[in-house]
């Protein structure tokens, strides 16, 4: 890309892209499967459209991080591929759908495998691309600068409406490049987006967790060459897992020693709690019965007056509480229900005050016998007496609740016991304890460095490409040019002054 007349090197990663491509292509002739090829260097010259000043970039060349040069990856792959006997038709470029129509109608030929290979760029094939039916391979010839866009290729492919059981997905990379850099920035970059989108603690510090980055970090080693990197990587991704493991194990045991600690007074409460609601009903099967609802009779005291007719109670119900109207926020008893002491609170919500027809839904009552039983009110009181009533009727209720909140007590009490009791082994793959791998790996990290250093150091002078060197001259011609430009204009101003 730098030098179109350098030699084709048959082991280049464009070579090997199209051995790929081909062999697949042959393979699934009878099928006509479909394949994407992306790379973002090299692209087409002249695709991307023309805009004039008064017009607006779409979001895709806004975004798009492709370059074109002198040479042309795709008409490379393209040649290559007819040569060995790909159809021509059956090779198409994104940049040649310049509108949407065109788009659409290309999009289709693929999902018809009349279109079997296409290549494009991250931008332009991306998000909307929906050519995903018969598409059995995707070609990832060079590295994005965004996590987000090597997303994005692989959603081309692993997609609901592939017919595919198994797909393919070949990322090209070249020892001693600067793929190894691209492949390191796309692991620092997934390391932070992790860290602030799936950390669930509010520690100032964030560790490398995330799979993704692990996998990228791989990728980079294999570029690098060196097997200790591939190693250094296996560690990193097993030292992270245990160390999660072991901050999952250390949140359980802090829970189960929570419920050990609390689980005296927990019990203490329901137990009272179970009491209080068992005399609360030994008090009402006291009360007289209505044998019309075999229920215990209505009767409410208010005030000092004692009423069995529900309007009557209603009416006098209604009144008590009006006349409270200046003592919000107080609990106030106002006589008896069912032999319960009731008790009236108005909530207090600001100047928002309890108008004539009952519309303020910010009055609760209670009734205190051994345990307490609550009821907000409404604005019709023969509604609220029946809630009134409706609070004493679910006493058999809450002694079933509370009985079940004993029964998972103890058994939440007896399984925290077993947790903290058992011990916790975590060890690696190869048998080392978290501690052991984790000074393994700071030896082998030292390691590297000390030889990234060492070959810093020893590393000869590179001579400059020959492409570098012109474009030196190129440059030193140009300020030679412009400097002898400038003399006559000098000389002149000097003879004018004169």
């Amino acid at each position: 890309m730098i030098d179109p007349t350098l030699e084709d090197n048959p082991a280049t990663k464009l070579n090997q892209c199209v051995e790929n491509v081909y062999q697949i292509y042959e393979e699934t002739a009878q099928d006509k499967l479909t394949q994407i090829i992306f790379c973002d260097l090299g692209v087409p010259s002249g695709s991307s459209p023309k805009t004039t000043a008064n017009e607006e970039k779409s979001a895709a060349d806004m975004d798009s991080l492709e370059e074109a040069c002198d040479f042309c990856v795709y008409d490379d792959i393209r040649n290559k591929l007819i040569e060995k006997g790909v159809q021509p038709d059956e090779i198409a470029y994104i940049h040649s759908a310049k509108t949407e129509k065109d788009k659409e109608e290309l999009f289709s030929k693929v999902r018809s495998g009349e279109v079997r290979v296409l290549l494009g760029s991250t931008s332009k094939m991306g998000t909307g691309v929906n050519v995903q039916q018969k598409l059995i391979a995707v070609h990832d010839l060079d590295i994005p600068w965004r996590p987000a866009d090597m997303e994005q290729r692989r959603g081309r492919l692993v997609r609901q409406g592939n017919e595919n059981k198994h797909v393919h997905q070949y990322r090209y990379v070249t020892k001693g490049t600067f793929d190894a850099y691209s492949y390191q920035l796309l692991e620092s970059k997934q390391n932070f987006i992790s860290q602030i989108m799936t950390s669930d603690t509010m520690s100032r510090s964030a560790e490398d967790v995330d799979q993704q980055a692990l996998n990228y970090s791989e990728i980079k080693a294999l570029c690098i060459g060196d097997e200790r990197l591939k190693q250094r990587a296996d560690m990193e991704n097993e030292v992270s897992n245990m160390r999660i493991q072991k901050r999952e194990h250390d949140s359980r045991i802090y829970d189960m020693q929570d419920l050990v600690a609390a689980y005296p007074q927990s019990k203490s409460d329901l137990e009272h709690t179970m009491e209080s609601l068992k005399t609360d009903k030994e008090h009402v099967r006291s009360l007289p019965i209505d044998a019309k609802t075999n229920r215990p009779a209505f009767a409410i005291t208010i005030a000092g007056t004692k009423y069995t007719d529900r309007k009557d109670a209603a009416d006098a119900l209604r009144n008590a509480v009006f006349s409270m109207v200046k003592e919000r926020g107080t609990p106030t008893e106002i006589g008896e229900f069912m032999g319960f002491p009731l008790s009236i609170t108005i909530k207090d919500f600001g100047n928002f005050g309890i108008q004539e027809n009952g519309s303020v839904a910010a009055i609760s009552a209670s009734l205190s016998g051994a345990a307490k039983y609550t009821c907000d009110f409404v604005d019709s009181y023969d509604t609220n007496l029946r809630r009134l009533e409706s609070s004493v009727a679910k006493i058999d209720q809450r002694i079933q609740h509370t009985e079940n909140e004993l029964n998972s007590l103890e058994i939440d009490f007896s399984n925290a016991q077993k947790i903290l009791s058992e011990p916790f082994e975590l060890l690696s793959k190869d048998g080392r304890t978290l501690g052991e791998m984790e000074t393994a790996l700071k030896e082998l990290t030292a390691e590297l460095a000390a030889s990234a250093a060492q070959a810093k150091k020893e590393a000869p002078d590179k001579p400059k490409t020959c492409y570098f060197e012109r474009a030196r001259m190129r440059k030193a011609a140009i300020s030679a040019k412009q400097e002898q430009g400038s003399e006559p204009k000098q000389k002149k101003k000097e003879q004018s002054l004169d």
